[in-house]
C-alpha cells in the first residue's frame, strides 16, 4: 500500500502561540480594578488564536502538554465532564472561550450554551462546533457571566472553567450565586481553576501577558482548596467531589434544594 505523503505544517499566523505570563505584581488597593477587568477582557480577545493552538497542543501532547503533570489537570477536567453529563441535558458553559470544553460535552449527547464576553473566542467555539459537527447542540450567547439572560433554573449544570480567578474576589459571592440562579435545583456545577500554591506576586495579582497587539495587564485570584470549597457551599450547594492535581483544582457540586 503506498503511504500518504505528510501533510506539510502551516505556520501559525500569529506571533504569540501560547499563554505566558511575563510578570507578576501584587494588586494593591489604588490600582484601577476597572481598567484591570478590561484589559483582561481585551486579552481573551487578542488572543483568541493562541487559545485555539494551545489547546489543540493538549489534544497532541506537544508544547507545554509534553509536561505530564501540567497536561494532567485538563485531561481529568475532560474525564469528569464526561462523565457527568447525560444525554439531552442543557448546560450553560460560562467563560466557554473558543469552545473545547462546550465541543466535548455537545459530542456526548446534551445541549450547551456556550457563553463569554469575548467575541473572538465565540468566533473560535463556532468554528470548532461546525468543525467536530456538533453546531447543532451548541448555541453561543455574548453576555458577561455577572449577567446571564436566562430564566430561573433554565440549566441542568453549569460550568467555570478557568473562569472564576479572573472574578474579581470582593465580588465572588455575588457572581455564583447568578451561577446558581440559573441551574435547577439538584442541578450541578463543575469548576476548574489553578491553585494557590505560594506564587510570584500573592494570591490576588495583575499578571502582564503577551499578545500580537500588546501586552495586557491580566487580573487573577488564586484560591486555595478549603477556601473554595467553603464559597462553593456557601453559595452553590453540596460539594461533591473535589481533587487537586499537580497545578490545577476541580471542584463539583449540586445545587441546594428549596
Amino acid at each position: 500500500m503506498q503511504k500518504k505523503a505528510p501533510v506539510p505544517h502551516k505556520p501559525s499566523k500569529f506571533s504569540v502561540k501560547r499563554p505566558t505570563i511575563i510578570e507578576r505584581k501584587k494588586l494593591n488597593e489604588g490600582d484601577n480594578l476597572p481598567t484591570l477587568l478590561r484589559s483582561t477582557k481585551r486579552y481573551y480577545e487578542a488572543f483568541a488564536d493562541g487559545y485555539v493552538e494551545f489547546y489543540n497542543n493538549w489534544v497532541k501532547a506537544e508544547d507545554v502538554f509534553s509536561d505530564a503533570d501540567y497536561k494532567e489537570g485538563y485531561d481529568r477536567v475532560a474525564r469528569i465532564l464526561t462523565d457527568i453529563v447525560k444525554p439531552e441535558e442543557k448546560v450553560i458553559d460560562i467563560g466557554c472561550g473558543v469552545g473545547v470544553w462546550s465541543t466535548l460535552m455537545a459530542k456526548n449527547g446534551i445541549y450547551v450554551t456556550s457563553l463569554d464576553y469575548a467575541e473572538n473566542a465565540l468566533k473560535r467555539c463556532k468554528e470548532r462546533a461546525r468543525e467536530l459537527g456538533v453546531e447543532s447542540r451548541i448555541k453561543t450567547v455574548l453576555a458577561d457571566g455577572f449577567h446571564l439572560p436566562f430564566q430561573n433554573q433554565t440549566f441542568d449544570g453549569a460550568t467555570l472553567n478557568w473562569v472564576l480567578a479572573h472574578i474579581p474576589v470582593s465580588r465572588n459571592v455575588e457572581f455564583l450565586k447568578g451561577v446558581a440562579r440559573v441551574v435547577r435545583v439538584k442541578g450541578w456545577l463543575v469548576i476548574s481553576d489553578s491553585y494557590w500554591r505560594g506564587q510570584k506576586g500573592g494570591k490576588k495579582q495583575i499578571q502582564v501577558r503577551e499578545t500580537d497587539e500588546g501586552k495586557c495587564e491580566i487580573y487573577k485570584y488564586y484560591y486555595d482548596p478549603e477556601e473554595l470549597r467553603a464559597l462553593i457551599t456557601e453559595t452553590f450547594g453540596d460539594i461533591q467531589h473535589f481533587e487537586t492535581t499537580t497545578y490545577e483544582m476541580i471542584c463539583v457540586a449540586r445545587k441546594k434544594g428549596i
